[in-house]
């Protein structure tokens, strides 16, 4: 994606006197991307919060921006933070689907720490290219926030019961992929996440919208496409390497899944 801007202002772990506010009625004439590492306070679309480290806003340059130290804290607040001019940022809003003037919690205080000594680099150093590695630093940075608020929303529309799991069930499906090759049944997958089969194919199917055997199925299949590409070992030693018992079922369920045979596939790819 490329897009014009200019970066007038950045800041990285600007600290702030404890009763300093930023208040900018009329906004601050640009898009202001910023995260707090510290417990502050602002005006946001919702009216005033106070949010916590790790919480990011974007704000477009004429809301007005007004912001400070919580109340009872012993120092100011701090974060980082950068002024963008140019209509990328609305586009770059768009994509990503962050919304204006409101707070996203991703809990991750330094969110914005690295991306932003780079641009902070390419500003001063001025390389070849350097404003278009700002303008994907830039791209980056909001993607990272856009998912944060994607998966904040997709938590929303889950049970509290199921919430609770979402990170364990993700834990425990990078660990079924990581030995995929391995004869799990789903009574062993539930027992990474201490619950029955049942209940275990149940959130797994809410969470990934996919059955746990059918997930295990298209890593499996997935790793033998890699497999016929880039070696030279038979349908056979690869159907058993990618944890298939049976050349026969390899055969027909690949065949099922990717629309010809292993064989075919690898003349397809010129092997």
């Amino acid at each position: 994606m490329s897009f014009s801007f200019e970066i007038p202002l950045l800041g990285v772990d600007t600290p702030h006197h404890v009763d300093f506010v930023i208040d900018h009625t009329r906004g601050g004439g640009a898009y202001l991307l910023t995260c707090f590492s510290t417990p502050f306070f602002i005006r946001t679309i919702n009216g005033m919060e106070v949010g916590q480290p790790g919480d990011c806003i974007l704000h477009d340059p004429a809301f007005p921006q007004f912001h400070g130290t919580v109340k009872g804290e012993q120092e100011g607040f701090r974060n980082d933070w950068v002024y963008v001019e140019g209509d990328g940022m609305l586009e770059l809003a768009r994509t990503y689907g962050i919304p204006f003037n409101t707070l996203i919690r991703t809990g991750e205080k330094q969110l914005l720490a690295s991306p932003i000594r780079t641009i902070e680099s390419e500003l001063a150093l001025r390389k070849p290219f350097w404003k278009e590695r700002i303008a994907l630093v830039l791209q980056e940075a909001m993607f990272i926030i856009g998912r944060h608020q994607q998966l904040a929303l997709e938590l929303e529309q889950y049970k509290p019961s199921e919430r609770e799991y979402r990170k364990r069930f993700i834990e425990a499906r990078s660990i079924i992929h990581q030995r995929y090759a391995e004869p799990w049944d789903v009574q062993q997958m539930g027992n990474l996440v201490n619950l029955s089969a049942v209940r275990f194919s149940v959130l797994f199917q809410t969470f990934f919208q996919i059955s746990p055997k059918e997930d295990l199925i298209m890593k499996r299949i997935e790793e033998a496409k890699l497999l016929l590409h880039t070696t030279n070992d038979s349908v056979e030693q690869i159907s058993a390497a990618c944890g298939f018992n049976s050349l026969y079922y390899f055969s027909r369920i690949f065949k099922i899944k990717v629309g010809c045979s292993p064989a075919h596939y690898r003349k397809r790819l010129g092997g």
